[in-house]
């Protein structure tokens, strides 16, 4: 159990990083964005955006659902 545990950790990680780097940049794009407010580009950006950070959030709800099994395993 404790070794699946820890792959599933990696594997949320991962995603983690991932999901960091993915709002980094788009991020990034959106602070240097100069056009109207109501360009088409940018509301797909902010939606992505959105949908990264919620995301982002289930991922970080995981990791510590995994670590919490992980040191009731260990107990």
């Amino acid at each position: 159990m404790v070794h699946e545990l820890r792959r599933q950790q990696r594997e949320w990680l991962e995603q983690r990083d991932e999901l960091d780097e993915a709002v980094m940049e788009l991020t990034a794009w959106l602070q240097e964005f100069t056009g109207d407010d109501d360009d088409e580009e940018l509301i797909e950006r902010r939606e992505r955006l959105a949908w990264l950070q919620r995301q982002h959030a289930g991922v970080l709800v995981m990791l510590g659902e995994t670590e919490r099994a992980l040191l009731a395993s260990s107990e």
